[in-house]
């Protein structure tokens, strides 16, 4: 059975962690052993009785954890000086132990992604610039997205698409659509033949935030593409199903990426429109 990812980063830092503290631990009480700097009173017969290494171990897990039976105490100033570094190592220890804790347990992982390549898609006779964004983990709302594409000529950026809109809550899957046929895609239209034809390279980014819709945490995402990432293709492959109750089930995301592909006569029916 292979556990998920962020439990296994859990188990991982925790068995650092008591790797750590068994370290602490042994440390101080092989100095409280070496230096004899502890005593340990018997009630029963009021009287001192020799410190095993064991013993001194008892007393360091006891002085780690501020608890003070009474039953052992430093009796030199050796002693004295260990205990005192000890309760400033478990003010600090326990202090970032906590804090990395709840850290790894509330933080979201990292379980966004989006498409390898960005798609110019054919659909119901009309062209799109077409990402697909996939989401493993909890559900992101608020989002707000952004397109950006430019080239570079002599040394200067020179901006071709600039597109932001409010997206819909990604749940698990999630389009993001740019219409090449409106009017702020002009320059866009007449860059894609040579883009396509390898004669300039396009540069491209796709961006967006959003918010943890548990934890309110916010939650962002970029990916940087080129025209050597366009492909054409029309309806992406789906990657889960639906059961009668409206549940998503049986995912498959291994189909994240395909897409059906466009026939030859329509690709070149969209070089030449766009170079005319």
């Amino acid at each position: 059975m292979s556990l998920p990812k962020k439990t296994i980063q859990i188990l991982e830092f925790l068995s650092i962690s008591i790797g750590i503290y068994a370290v602490i631990i042994l440390t101080y009480g092989y100095l409280y052993y070496a230096t004899g700097g502890i005593g340990y009173f018997r009630a029963i017969t009021q009287s001192f009785e020799g410190v095993t290494f064991e013993k001194a171990v008892y007393f360091s897990v006891v002085s780690f954890h501020t608890i003070g039976y009474g039953d052992m105490y430093p009796v030199t100033e050796q002693g004295r000086i260990i205990m005192m570094c000890e309760s400033f190592t478990s003010l600090f220890y326990i202090s970032i132990f906590s804090g990395l804790l709840v850290y790894f347990i509330i933080r979201r992982p990292n379980d966004i992604f989006t498409t390898q390549n960005v798609y110019l898609r054919l659909r119901n006779q009309k062209w799109y610039l077409s990402i697909r964004i996939g989401n493993k983990g909890r559900t992101v709302i608020d989002l707000k997205g952004k397109f950006e594409a430019w080239i570079v000529e002599e040394n200067t950026r020179i901006r071709i698409l600039q597109h932001a809109e409010d997206m819909a809550d990604l749940e698990r899957i999630l389009y993001f659509d740019i219409p090449i046929e409106n009017q702020a895609a002009a320059k866009l239209r007449k860059t894609l033949p040579d883009a396509l034809n390898k004669r300039i390279l396009l540069h491209m980014k796709f961006a967006f935030i959003g918010n943890d819709i548990r934890t309110g945490d916010q939650v962002a995402h970029a990916r940087y593409y080129s025209s050597n990432d366009l492909r054409f293709g029309k309806m992406f492959r789906n990657v889960y199903s639906w059961d009668t109750s409206g549940r998503r089930y049986n995912f498959e995301w291994k189909n994240f990426e395909r897409i059906e592909p466009v026939e030859e006569e329509k690709i070149h029916e969209f070089l030449l429109e766009r170079q005319a």
